[in-house]
């Protein structure tokens, strides 16, 4: 039901039972009823006009990553603080009116609960809000301040260890790498220690020697990273580029390697065809 409509119910009970808080607390709903539904229009015309801008990205191709870093919020800090006092507004008044009685005589003091209940979840829904407004601000700029990860790079497996943590039943590996940057971005190439959480899909790609496709922050930043584990790299063309003997990749142990993840069920049968190709066409 709605704000004012509610706000006339009251204040008709208060005239009836002839009691002034109930009369006033109902007026008063009513007034504030067409501001809080001004309030609601003005959410969804924000988060109509994020969902517009989101779908204009993914029309020019923009990624999700370069939108998520331009796209605003879909509630500022403005609006935040409108609708934190309305429903501060609301909820204040409504609660000392049902407890304190006020204008309530002790005859119809079961008719309290109602400003009481209506108080109770105005205030609760403004600091809930509140509370993950704020949260989610504070999250927003940390990733603000993370660095940016848009240098394309090829990453070159030397080294692999285990670390004996999994996350979502994916193993997490800490890796040797050496980070060779595309020839376009004129940045040296770096070595770099990094922990990262190995989809199952890439364990058949995974190969000391061998390498993946990346966005990288740079040698300033050399952790900030984005493995994309889906765009594997041969590397006997770069160990013959080091002056190290070329390695014939062991096609039969990373089948056998692939063929138990898949008894394990620890990938499906798409990813298990995908990776086997994958595989294949490696010869």
């Amino acid at each position: 039901m709605k704000l004012a409509a509610l706000g006339v119910i009251t204040a008709l009970i208060g005239i009836v039972l002839g009691a002034p808080g109930l009369i006033g607390i109902g007026a008063f709903w009513m007034l504030l009823g067409p501001l809080m539904r001004m309030y609601g229009q003005r959410i969804k015309d924000l988060q109509a006009s994020t969902q517009a801008e989101a779908t204009s990205e993914a029309a020019a191709g923009t990624t999700a990553e370069e939108g998520s870093a331009q796209r605003r919020p879909s509630i500022d800090g403005r609006t935040f603080a409108v609708g934190t006092m309305l429903w501060l507004l609301l909820g204040i008044p409504s609660l000392a009116v049902g407890i304190l009685l006020l204008g309530i005589g002790g005859e119809d003091e079961n008719w309290r609960w109602l400003p009481i209940v209506v108080g109770g979840l105005a205030l609760g829904i403004g600091v809930i809000s509140a509370a993950m407004y704020l949260a989610g601000a504070s999250l927003q700029a940390v990733a603000e301040l993370a660095p940016e990860t848009e240098v394309p790079a090829t990453l070159w497996v030397k080294s692999v260890r285990e670390t004996g943590t999994f996350i979502n039943e994916r193993p997490r590996l800490e890796f040797e790498l050496r980070v060779e940057p595309d020839g376009a971005t004129e940045l040296p190439p770096y070595d770099v220690t990094k922990k990262a959480t190995v989809p199952f899909t890439a364990m058949g790609s995974l190969r000391v020697g061998d390498g993946f496709r990346a966005l990288v922050a740079g040698p300033d930043n050399p952790t900030a990273m984005e493995i994309r584990w889906d765009e594997p790299v041969a590397g006997t063309t770069t160990a013959a580029a080091h002056g190290e003997p070329a390695r014939v990749p062991d096609v039969s142990a990373r089948l056998e390697e692939l063929d138990a993840l898949h008894r394990a069920d620890q990938i499906t049968a798409e990813e298990y065809e995908a990776q086997r190709v994958r595989i294949l066409g490696s010869i």
